[in-house]
């Protein structure tokens, strides 16, 4: 994908989606294929080294420290770039605040609910200051007032020059906010354009969309 790029990725239940994911962050490795990031093969690389050269990644299930604060959990991404805890505190702090968890920083992780939780898995992977974000189902479980929300901060991200990979099983979402969707089924691609191409795509419908037609549900 180039840079400044927002691509989606849908795909039913087990087509590989979070798999791909794992392949791409360093947290599985691929059985085939190469991952380059940054001009740099990272297909055998640590989480590590992919996060130092840019790459940050949340998780469907949140993945929060829960007996430590909302600060310190973010603090936890900062410190990668920030050795110095006083510069890690300041970064995490203006993360917090970008993402609408300032003024809960000092509140135990474990205090928050779905979309607070959704939020800090953000913010920490923002606060290890990616060129690239790969969100894994970030706005599952949310109401229809809290995603417009995540959307407006996904958006927001984006504007800071991030480069956005997005799985999600809400077509709402990705047609919202990625210009290019990819399809996944059985751990192939079997389709990648537009949004308005994907949902007339024959093979996409048989696999993954059923009857389903932009803006008229299913029949």
């Amino acid at each position: 994908m180039r840079d400044g790029e927002i691509v989606g990725i849908i795909g039913p239940n087990g087509a590989g989606k979070s798999t791909f994911f794992n392949c791409l962050a360093g947290d599985l490795p691929p059985t085939g294929g190469s991952v380059v990031f940054n001009g740099a093969d990272v297909t055998r690389a640590s989480p590590e080294e992919h996060a130092r050269l840019g790459m940050a990644r949340t998780h469907q299930v949140p993945a929060t420290f829960e007996e430590m604060t909302i600060l310190d959990n973010a603090m936890v991404g900062a410190f990668l770039r920030h050795p110095r805890r006083a510069d890690a505190r300041a970064a995490a702090l203006r993360v917090l605040e970008f993402t609408g968890l300032g003024a809960l920083a000092l509140h135990r992780a474990g205090t928050l609910g779905t979309p607070g939780r959704k939020r800090l898995e953000i913010a920490r992977a923002l606060a290890t200051e990616p060129r690239l974000l790969l969100l894994d189902e970030a706005l599952a479980g949310l109401t229809p007032s809290e995603i417009q929300q995540a959307i407006e901060l996904v958006r927001a991200i984006h504007r800071r020059g991030v480069t956005l990979l997005i799985v999600e099983h809400l077509m709402e979402v990705i047609f919202t906010l990625a210009p290019r969707v990819i399809v996944l089924h059985q751990g192939k691609i079997i389709a990648e354009g537009a949004p308005g191409e994907i949902v007339n795509n024959a093979l996409v419908v048989d696999a993954y969309l059923g009857k389903r037609r932009p803006g008229g549900g299913t029949p």
